[in-house]
């Protein structure tokens, strides 16, 4: 379905495999449960559609209202939580971190303090998680060394054309080992001071992650 706004044609995605993480991340951004009825909708429509803001106050309601009802369904069906080990975007394929206890501490503590800001540094949060191919063997594959100039470069591509399904298969598979940094940290910091504690708890969460695909070594 379209909605047209002065002959302009805007996609309304029924399937989480065709919003792109950034779509989400503004709707995320600018939604609030507190405001009225229609400016929810127009927030959501703009996020998930591309419309501005500014034209969408000047269609009809019960266009309005069709469109909602449409992304409504959207928000029914339930988005993938299947951990995605290699996307292709524009000709490349991106492999997720093939072992993340080998995650170096630089890495791992750019995750953890991207991981804190939830969805407003999700595309950062992606760029650590899933970098470029650089050598493939049937099911086993090594991936691009991290590169924090590299990583920026790569959140902006992964903002416009990484599909909300692919992240949320990511940040499912993400949501346990949260949990249990969560309770190491909070384990450790009984006993130690706070900079001694998260040391602590960097290196038992790198030594509690186990190997859950197949990279080469």
């Amino acid at each position: 379905m379209e909605l047209v706004i002065n002959n302009d044609k805007y996609y309304i995605p029924n399937k989480w495999n065709e919003v792109a993480l950034g779509c989400y991340m503004e709707f995320v951004k600018h939604y609030d449960e507190e405001a009225e009825e229609v400016q929810k909708q127009t927030v959501l429509l703009s996020a998930f559609t591309g419309a501005p803001i500014d034209m969408l106050g000047s269609i009809k309601k019960k266009v309005l209202d069709k469109a909602v009802e449409r992304l409504n369904e959207l928000f029914i069906k339930p988005a993938n939580k299947d951990l995605n080990l290699i996307v292709n975007i524009d000709g490349v394929d991106y492999g997720f971190h093939p072992n993340l206890a080998d995650l170096k501490l630089k890495e791992f503590v750019d995750l953890d303090n991207k991981l804190e800001k939830g969805w407003e540094a999700m595309d950062a949060v992606m760029s650590i998680l899933y970098r470029p191919v650089v050598e493939q063997k049937k099911d086993k594959y090594k991936i691009e060394e991290y590169d924090f100039i590299s990583a920026n470069k790569r959140a902006e591509i992964f903002k416009k054309q990484m599909s909300v399904d692919t992240v949320n298969g990511a940040a499912a598979f993400f949501l346990n080992i949260g949990i249990d940094y969560i309770a190491i940290t909070k384990a450790y910091s009984k006993t130690m001071p706070q900079r001694t504690a998260r040391r602590k708890a960097i290196k038992q969460t790198k030594k509690y992650l186990t190997k859950t695909t197949a990279g080469i070594k």
